[in-house]
């Protein structure tokens, strides 16, 4: 009996299960635009069950549902529908336009918005456009695509950090770098590490963020917009969010691209004809040898004694014999003239006394020194979403082998975001992501030894070789005026630097009503960097220790919890949105580190294998308290208005003015929404918005409220201390006060689109170092006294120019013209300083009122006097000089010429050109950046355009080929002497050229395989591109790369470089 009824059980469910499969169909469903162009990315679900799934990029989708199953179909930019199935087991759906679905959904401070209802100034810059450009940092990938937003990339080498300015800059003596948000969180940001203080280098703890990983960046210009991150707000926010999953089964991503650097995007100083620096070389010594009081026979020989390394000093004992210090007679080379004057032509010969004869031979050190650079990224991901768990997991490695040997960039990173709902009310987030950097070989500083740039285009004469002609060993010694031989010395030195980043966003969210959300977020940031650096006994950097290695750690946490609660309700056609929140933030920064001098062998170069030691150890850090509320409104979505609030606290400061509050106030106004716009058919958006608030900037200093006392001396043994720094209590926030209007507009059905911005900022209470009596033991304390003022227009235009089933293409511009200049300083005194980066005062800056906030400052130099050849100075004393030259007092002695503003390193217009255009499968995109009016201060051109000061250095072609001689009397530099020695070495307009540039930052050209072929392999989508980076530019600056540093100014930094990559994609 019991068999009986197990029998007839199982049949009824078995019955049962083969009626459910029955029900059960696939549907294979195409999903296109109202033009009949095939929508990627649709979300399709089955309305009340966790199934989905999303279209490929040729709108194509399967799903298995019931037969009766109602789908939901939804899609950025086009209305939502639903679709009974009914059995069919074919599909085309046609989804129209949604002019109010159109809007993009922005990431802002604390949440997200529609663009077309938010009332700041924001842009968002996303993740395709950033998957173009093969880059190690997403912040390269920005140029050229935000108005307003200046990004200055001073080094094209591995791993540099680039500096991004936004609407200006907004103090003169804390930061204007902007604030850095991922997932919600600030981070660390900037260069990170403590080697700079020993060779001045950059280490981008940005760069340990994989690219590939961001989903979208958000940029945030005006108070409305960033005002709810108080104090660290002044100078915009940059927000990025990384990917998460999308509904549907998982999905595996596959990204590799390979790239070479064979050339650099410009001419970078190219150095003259061995002929015609040898020529000059003989004259700038000839001319010494008659301004000491020889007569042109004398000169002539001992010109001539000099560069065949012969003792060219008639009083020595050694005269006209053989010596080591001087000359190119030691590498294989002799020299004579046909006559004795200044302006001979120098015959070159070799020397057959030793193994090799090298006449007509000189040794390419370019080729030696820079490779063809490689760029390598490999990455795998795996995201999917079900209606309670969305993932995210990623592994990327990256490697950047750039043009100059010994600088290789390696990262290997891997993140995992995951958001899982638990119950109906409750979702809990995890983000959590760990990156290993190393970067070596970094150096862009104006080290006679490390700089390969430097090296090859100044110092190393291709008469100078790695080995020596009379042996055939390798060149140890010293060449001259500086000049080493690399390839020994490059055997005899480490330099690196490993950076590890862990962070981790963990949050709660609990619905506690329909409309009310609270929201706590706890993170954990650590990042930590290595450096290591180490010369050899042999080493000239380590001959007199007899070997020296360094060693620093530091170590940054960065701990934020913030809990906020967030409500919005809508009656009837009135919207509020209400947040409230409270931000607690501790930071701290440990530092070791030790040196060792006297190393038993090359072999054994740890600290603790040093004889002599030396260490200094210190920790030190800061705390912020916040609270913070933001109130929005808007009736229909025509009118809007919001307010915020934030205060903070921070340890920085003392007590009394340890608080700060900042707000902001915005309204707009869409236009298109009223009865007398509506009826006008080509007005398809119009909106007024304004913003009015107030951010901060706290001192960079963390302690400059209060005395510290040093105990770094000592006395004999004895441990000894002093006044380190005297405080001021009274130091307080730096205010910035922004006002900003614009104007949105879409017309003839959103063809053509854009915005005009207008703003002004006004910056109050900056840290200035005041004057004080030297009796106090110091010369200077930091008060808040000066203002500085930024104002400017933002333009952005866009068009969809073509736009059908085959067809798109999209061309968009941005231009920002800015005015940014010094409004107030501490008794209207002018302020002197020096451009900071590169460790040499290469340019002279100044603040003055009135004037602009990047005015280089130096002397005026009026050209060369056709006549004679010398170098001509405006006095610009208020007298009227030794002489008038082109209608202004002048003079040739630098000495009687006044330091005045000689050039402003603001442009007067920059932006960004961007068109993508698609044709089926195919896809092309160009990305450009340009700049329009400011100067750039050259300091290599005293080194490669020198008249006499540097004698034994490698002078630029553009130098020999314009210099003022008796057979070029047109010659716009002046003639190389002798004498005057020091001309070149001033600071002054004669290194100043015009900034202008336009460059085609990147091109991509993409193919995406076609759907029938992928489906054989199991493959859902495919695509191979190529990208190009810097392949063109165009500049009136023809020296070197006219991308140049923050402040307007560039050394021997590494150039940027021309790179060509290809790769593949696909997904399964």
């Amino acid at each position: 009996m019991k068999q009986h009824v197990l029998t007839t059980l199982c049949l009824i469910a078995c019955s049962s299960m083969q009626s459910l499969y029955a029900q059960q169909i696939q549907i294979a469903g195409k999903i296109t635009d109202s033009n009949g162009k095939p929508i990627s990315g649709v979300t399709i679900n089955v309305k009340g069950a966790s199934q989905g799934t999303s279209t490929n990029e040729n709108g194509l989708f399967t799903l298995n549902t019931n037969a009766n199953a109602t789908l939901t179909i939804s899609a950025v930019g086009y209305s939502r529908q639903e679709i009974q199935v009914n059995g069919r087991k074919t599909i085309s759906i046609s989804l129209s336009s949604d002019e109010q679905a159109l809007d993009e959904v922005i990431v802002i401070a604390y949440g997200t918005a529609k663009k077309s209802t938010y009332t700041g100034s924001a842009a968002q810059v996303k993740s395709d456009a950033i998957d173009k450009q093969p880059v190690t940092s997403f912040e390269k990938a920005l140029t050229g695509r935000v108005a307003g937003l200046q990004m200055s990339n001073g080094s094209g080498q591995a791993g540099a950090t680039s500096a991004i300015r936004i609407r200006g800059i907004g103090s003169m003596n804390a930061s204007n770098e902007p604030l850095y948000v991922i997932d919600g969180v600030p981070v660390i940001s900037g260069s990170v590490g403590q080697m700079g203080d020993y060779i001045v280098n950059t280490n981008n703890v940005m760069s340990t963020l994989n690219p590939s990983d961001i989903e979208s960046i958000s940029v945030l210009k005006d108070a409305a917009a960033s005002s709810l991150y108080g104090s660290r707000a002044a100078n915009g926010v940059i927000i990025i969010t990384t990917k998460k999953g999308k509904n549907g089964d998982p999905k595996i991503n596959v990204k590799s691209s390979i790239g070479i650097s064979p050339s650099w995007a410009t001419k970078n100083n190219e150095p003259a004809s061995v002929q015609d620096q040898i020529n000059m070389l003989y004259s700038v010594l000839y001319d010494s040898r008659i301004a000491a009081g020889q007569t042109a026979e004398q000169a002539n020989k001992n010109t001539l004694f000099r560069l065949n390394s012969l003792d060219w000093n008639p009083n020595s004992a050694n005269y006209g014999k053989p010596t080591s210090s001087y000359g190119f007679g030691i590498h294989g080379y002799q020299f004579s003239t046909d006559g004795t004057s200044q302006w001979e032509n120098v015959h070159i010969s070799g020397k057959t006394d030793g193994v090799e004869n090298r006449d007509g031979k000189y040794y390419d050190w370019n080729k030696a020194l820079f490779r063809t650079g490689i760029f390598n990224s490999n990455d795998i991901s795996v995201s999917g979403a079900t209606e309670k768990t969305n993932y995210y997991a990623s592994l990327g490695y990256t490697q950047d082998k750039s043009r100059i040997i010994e600088n290789n960039f390696d990262r290997i990173n891997g993140r995992i975001n995951l958001t899982q709902k638990i119950g109906k009310y409750l979702e809990f987030g995890s983000n959590v992501n760990y990156a290993k950097n190393k970067l070596i070989g970094m150096n862009d500083t104006r080290n006679t030894g490390t700089n390969y740039l430097y090296q090859a285009s100044n110092l190393l004469w291709q008469m100078y070789w790695p080995t020596d002609y009379k042996t055939g060993n390798e060149y140890t010694a010293r060449y001259g005026s500086l000049a080493y031989n690399p390839l020994y010395y490059n055997k005899e030195w480490e330099n690196s630097s490993k950076t590890s980043k862990l962070s981790a966003i963990e949050s709660l969210s609990l619905k506690l009503l329909p409309e009310l959300t609270l929201k706590t977020i706890f993170s954990y940031d650590r990042t930590e960097v290595k450096d290591h650096i180490y010369y050899s006994a042999k080493h000239y950097n380590g001959m007199a220790d007899n070997g020296r290695v360094t060693e620093v750690s530091t170590s940054i946490e960065k701990l934020v919890s913030s809990t906020t609660a967030n409500y919005n309700k809508s009656f009837g056609l009135h919207n509020i949105g209400l947040l409230a929140g409270f931000e607690a933030e501790k930071n701290t920064t440990d530092f070791i580190r030790a040196t060792g001098k006297d190393l038993p062998s090359s072999s054994l170069h740890t600290v603790a294998t040093a004889g002599i030691l030396d260490a200094s150890a210190y920790s030190w850090g800061n705390n912020m308290m916040s609270v913070l509320s933001r109130a929005e409104y808007n009736y229909d979505e025509r009118y809007f208005a919001s307010a915020s609030f934030r205060r903070d606290g921070s340890s920085r400061l003392a007590p009394g003015p340890r608080w700060g509050n900042f707000w902001s106030l915005a309204a707009s106004w869409n236009l298109a929404k009223e009865p007398f716009i509506k009826q006008i058919e080509e007005i398809n958006n119009l909106r007024i918005r304004g913003s009015y608030g107030v951010n901060g900037t706290l001192p960079t200093d963390l302690f400059a409220w209060r005395n510290l006392t040093s105990y770094s001396n000592k006395y004999m043994t004895q441990p000894g201390g002093g006044l380190n720094n005297l405080g001021n209590p009274d130091v307080a926030w730096e205010k910035n006060y922004s006002t900003n209007v614009a104007l949105e507009f879409g017309l003839f059905h959103n063809k053509l689109f854009g915005t005009i911005e207008y703003f002004n900022r006004d910056s109050k209470d900056l840290l200035q170092n005041v004057p004080i009596s030297t009796i106090t033991g110091f010369g200077s304390i930091l008060r808040n006294v000066g203002e500085m003022n930024n104002k400017g227009i933002e333009i952005e235009l866009g068009s969809d120019i073509i736009k059908n089933e085959n067809w798109k293409w999209t061309l968009s511009a941005n231009a920002a013209i800015i005015r940014s200049k010094i409004t107030k300083l501490y008794g209207g005194r002018d302020i002197v300083w020096y451009d900071p980066t590169g460790g040499d005062d290469r340019a002279r800056f100044i603040y003055r009122e009135g004037e602009s906030s990047l005015s280089f400052f130096g002397l005026e130099w009026a050209g060369t006097d056709q006549t004679n050849g010398k170098n001509v100075w405006y006095t610009n004393d208020g007298t009227d000089g030794d002489f008038i030259f082109n209608g202004k007092a002048a003079s040739y002695d630098y000495k009687k010429a006044k330091q005045t503003i000689i050039g402003n390193a603001n442009p007067k217009l920059y932006g960004g050109i961007n068109s993508d255009i698609d044709y089926k499968n195919f896809s092309l995109g160009l990305n450009f950046a340009y700049k329009i009016g400011g100067k750039l201060y050259d300091a290599t051109s005293k080194d490669v355009a020198d008249d006499g000061y540097y004698w034994e250095r490698i002078h630029a072609a553009y130098f020999t080929e314009n210099s003022w001689s008796p057979s070029n009397t047109d010659g716009t530099y002046p003639m190389v002497t002798g004498r005057d020695l020091e001309d070149v070495n001033q600071i002054s307009s004669r290194q100043l050229f015009d900034a202008s540039y336009l460059r085609l930052k990147n091109i991509s050209l993409s193919y995406r395989l076609p759907n029938e072929f992928l489906k054989r392999a199991g493959i859902s989508n495919a695509r191979v591109f190529f990208n190009g980076s810097n392949l063109l530019t165009v500049s009136k600056y023809k020296y070197m790369d006219p991308e140049v540093n923050q402040f307007g100014t560039r050394g021997w930094e590494t150039p940027l470089a021309k790179t060509y990559t290809f790769g593949v994609e696909f997904s399964f």
